[in-house]
């Protein structure tokens, strides 16, 4: 549609319809001009009726252009524009709307599948559903495992396991959960992950899943021969010792012939020597009962009694415990944020004995550094809490970091090895977590989140 054509052509239909509007004026004032009157007349009507024709029909034009973009329809769109209504510079200007139009539409259409494809290569099962549970998209993996398709419903996977089905409609964003699941006489350990979006303000669930089972069987196995080096060698430690004295013992009670030896015959240095032997297989007796008593604490947490609690309030209450400590070796203790409501849902009294249990690490970190100090801050972080215990003690060597959680594992000659690993289990209970970070010389920071 060429638009100098298009004036040009309104130009003459109102002139003309100018024209025959002053004849038609005219005769009128011409008693014999009554035909020339009413053909002007005749002749306005029809140049009025020509101009409303001839705009509405690049109107409609350019409307059903706009419509068919907007619909989407490129190949109606081509149609408008070649009709013979429609001259060179507007046909240009559609041609290049069209042009960028396609283009858009063919980067979304490569976008979209090359992010498809893509997906559906991962083996993790993803898929997404709206807030009336309806599926919106799922992917390959997650269409096979779950025996669901897209504008299904997810109440469908109640029917392979209710559990699953319960804790996809409850995670929340940012979760993730573990779950066991036996499905077509397969056990699946899956991993599942939450995130929540807003799509046009609608809410929109997306959840992974993925099958861990084998990485946790080799975790699992890595535990088990950490735990078994620790454990044999804390039972070497006692055993040892209580089997070679007991053996002296007997050896000293024995005469050469193998009969007993009567005890009017003992010497005194004999008789010492056994008495010394007892006590220490006494004592190595009750260190092996103090490993096994720790080993039972160790798997008998109990279950945490969540309520609201004050983060300050407990710091407080811990630092009160340790005062006397603190004071008898001269360690500055900084709590940064004792004067704020922090408040969290959790076990009072499980938190507590973490964070003692923590302070108590950095008491000893710190005991033999010139200016001791400890401190402790809490962060809220996106709704998660981070409390930081910081010393500035010696530090963690890096070879032994990650030995630390292990259980019964300690570089302490008094410790029980049991402590962190308690704490970690105390955490994860509260689907919390706990870190460690160290500088050796330049001490060790354990932070929690809650």
């Amino acid at each position: 549609m060429d638009f100098k054509n298009f004036r040009f052509g309104l130009l003459i239909r109102t002139i003309l319809l100018g024209v025959f509007i002053f004849f038609t004026i005219y005769s009128s004032y011409k008693n014999e001009w009554y035909v020339t009157m009413i053909v002007s007349a005749v002749f306005s009507v029809v140049f009025f009726i020509e101009i409303i024709r001839y705009a509405e029909k690049y109107k409609r034009s350019l409307s059903e252009f706009l419509i068919s973009i907007k619909s989407r329809d490129f190949i109606s769109s081509s149609n408008i524009i070649a009709d013979k209504t429609t001259r060179d510079i507007l046909r240009e200007a559609y041609d290049s709307i069209l042009d960028e139009f396609k283009n858009i539409r063919i980067d979304k259409e490569v976008q979209y599948h090359y992010l498809k494809t893509m997906i559906e290569h991962v083996k993790i099962a993803l898929f997404s559903f709206d807030e009336t549970g309806k599926i919106q998209f799922i992917n390959k993996t997650a269409s096979e495992l779950l025996n669901a398709y897209s504008n299904q419903n997810i109440s469908k996977i109640g029917s392979i396991d209710s559990n699953l089905h319960k804790l996809i409609k409850d995670l929340k964003s940012g979760e993730s959960e573990l779950l066991k699941l036996k499905l077509n006489d397969t056990i699946l350990h899956l991993s599942v992950y939450a995130t929540e979006i807003k799509i046009q303000k609608k809410s929109i669930k997306l959840i992974s899943l993925q099958n861990i089972k084998q990485e946790l069987e080799y975790q699992e196995l890595e535990s088990w021969q950490k735990l078994i080096r620790v454990l044999t060698h804390e039972i070497m430690n006692s055993v040892t010792p209580i089997s070679s004295l007991s053996n002296s013992i007997n050896e000293t009670l024995s005469e050469t012939n193998g009969k007993k030896s009567e005890l009017q015959k003992i010497t005194d240095d004999d008789f010492e020597d056994i008495v010394s032997s007892i006590k220490t297989i006494e004592n190595r007796s009750k260190g092996l009962l103090k490993f096994v008593s720790s080993y039972k604490q160790l798997t008998k947490i109990p279950h945490p009694d969540l309520k609201e609690i004050n983060l300050s309030e407990l710091i407080n209450h811990c630092q009160t415990l340790l005062k006397q400590k603190f004071k008898e070796l001269n360690i500055e203790f900084k709590f940064n944020n004792y004067k704020e409501q922090l408040n969290c849902f959790a076990d009072y009294d499980l938190i507590e004995q973490v964070i003692i249990n923590l302070l108590i690490n950095a008491i000893d970190a710190v005991k033999n550094q010139e200016n001791p100090q400890i401190s402790v801050d809490i962060k809220n972080d996106m709704n998660k809490f981070r409390i930081s215990i910081k010393d500035n003690g010696k530090g963690i060597d890096p070879e032994e970091i990650d030995k630390i959680f292990i259980p019964f594992y300690t570089t302490k000659k008094e410790g029980s090895g049991i402590g962190l690993s308690l704490s970690r289990q105390i955490m994860r209970l509260h689907k919390g977590n706990i870190q460690v970070n160290s500088i050796i010389g330049k001490g060790t920071e354990f932070v929690l989140e809650l």
